[in-house]
């Protein structure tokens, strides 16, 4: 669908907005749409000419003296878009939502490869120093800025 000049002029009232989201609902009168909008029939026709102009609705007489105003393609993909709006946002925050949790777990994932697991005889974890006496365990900072000495002594000796 392309939108021209006459259908931007078109649009750019509220009234004929609403007069395209009425139809959109069904066929009405002009007489239906006065009453609906508050406005006085001669008003409503002039919008509905400007919107039969740039063919967003179709006239169609009955036959009778009843004449009625309905969508056209052009109209009814303006007022219902083939893709329901809810429908794109719902997707699009559930593709945001499943992208995060992607990036949790690869984080989490990092973070528990980083950890020690165990530690066997002779082997040391983070922050311990091995000694003659056993495993050192380095201390963290005091308030001046001292390290804290503190010692954990095992069963194991090294060589």
């Amino acid at each position: 669908m392309e939108i021209d000049r006459k259908t931007l002029k078109a649009l750019a009232a509220d009234t004929r907005l609403d007069i395209l989201k009425s139809l959109s609902h069904r066929r009405k009168m002009p007489s239906e749409l006065s009453k609906e909008l508050n406005l006085a029939p001669s008003t409503v026709i002039e919008h509905l000419d400007k919107l039969e102009e740039a063919d967003l609705v179709r006239r169609e007489e009955t036959g009778h003296k009843w004449i009625y105003y309905n969508l056209t393609e052009k109209g009814e993909s303006l007022v219902r878009p083939r893709i329901p709006v809810q429908f794109v946002i719902v997707l699009s925050i559930s593709l945001v939502v499943i992208f995060a949790g992607f990036i949790y777990i690869n984080n989490t994932s990092n973070y528990a490869a980083l950890a020690p697991v165990s530690k066997g005889l002779g082997q040391t974890g983070v922050g311990q120093i091995p000694t003659s006496e056993g495993t050192k365990t380095t201390g963290g900072m005091s308030t001046t800025g001292n390290f804290t000495n503190q010692t954990n002594i095992t069963n194991s000796t090294f060589p």
